[in-house]
């Protein structure tokens, strides 16, 4: 969706513009926690199209496929396991949530309770220094911080302690106003791939709020306007309009309509480039395999820091 867009991509953008050069990853291993191996591997070139048409640049971000180091993660996500306990684990607080909402630990799979050493060997193996994360994820990061910690304690210092690179929260809302901006509610999300014109009905019926007022869902509709606008002068319209709407002038009509104008235009050059990106399967294959050489790199240099440290003869 739009959300996703504005919340984990955009930032990535922003790390490029800085100077910074990113290393990304399509979290196949990860998935398996929730999907089938068959049903993840259709779609990671999907989402490699995604972040290129979105904007990221492969000349300034490295991007590959987690399971091109697999044999790296599953080696050490087994090393580091040995420094948390099954108690600490359940007591992750997106853990906690994840099953209060859609199982308990009597049937939860046990790769949902190794979420957070997985990703620990994922930022670990690339040693990492600064992760851009949402206020989501700063529980998961502390396990991992917490993990590196135990590991240098006892071994040496081998891995650095990631920080946060924390990216500001954004809090897209449903047009419908009923919760978050999600798949689960089709009427009330903007999808990449939604036909323009439908994604403008959408926002034609959007929740907004009454004149004189703000409410959370307005609030969202101004993010997602002035966050998929390209144009200065759209984002000094926004600006005026909720002015006036403030000052009890009835113009939420004339805000949706330049809203649904700003998400076709996006959405229309979205969908133009990632068919020209796609028109040309070998460009994903070069990206990836080149975001790999990288990863599997310092993957390999970093997992024998740790055998060594550890007095392991195994090397990789």
């Amino acid at each position: 969706t739009i959300a996703n867009y504005l919340g984990a991509v955009e930032p990535i953008i922003s790390l490029q513009k800085s100077g910074l050069k990113p290393l990304i990853f399509v979290a196949d291993l990860h998935a398996m926690t929730d999907y089938e191996p068959d049903v993840i591997s259709k779609h990671i070139r999907e989402v490699v199209a995604d972040y290129l048409a979105l904007g990221i640049d492969p000349n300034e971000t490295n991007i590959f496929v987690q399971s091109q180091i697999a044999s790296n993660v599953t080696i050490l996500m087994n090393l580091l396991a040995r420094h948390m306990s099954v108690s600490e684990l359940l007591r992750v607080p997106t853990l906690k949530d994840k099953l209060k909402a859609n199982a308990s630990p009597e049937t939860a799979n046990a790769l949902l309770l190794l979420y957070p050493v997985m990703m620990a060997a994922d930022i670990l193996l690339q040693r990492a220094e600064q992760i851009p994360v949402g206020e989501d994820q700063l529980a998961h990061l502390e396990v991992i911080r917490e993990i590196a910690r135990r590991f240098n304690a006892k071994y040496g210092d081998v891995f650095p302690i990631p920080k946060a690179y924390q990216i500001k929260s954004l809090r897209i809302l449903s047009l419908k106003g009923d919760g978050k901006m999600s798949k689960s509610s089709p009427q009330g999300a903007i999808f990449l791939t939604d036909d323009p014109e439908e994604a403008a009905k959408k926002i034609k019926k959007a929740q907004t709020a009454v004149e004189g007022q703000m409410s959370d869902s307005l609030q969202s509709h101004i993010l997602i306007a002035k966050g998929l606008s390209d144009k200065a002068e759209n984002i000094q319209r926004i600006d005026d309009l909720i002015e006036a709407h403030m000052q009890g002038k009835a113009v939420m009509g004339e805000f949706k309509e330049l809203m649904a104008e700003i998400v076709k235009n996006f959405l229309i050059k979205f969908q133009q480039k990632r068919a020209e990106i796609t028109r040309d399967p070998d460009y994903i294959t070069g990206i990836l395999e080149s975001g790999a050489k990288i990863a599997k790199e310092n993957a390999d240099e970093t997992l024998n820091l740790a055998l060594k440290a550890m007095g392991s003869e195994i090397r990789i």
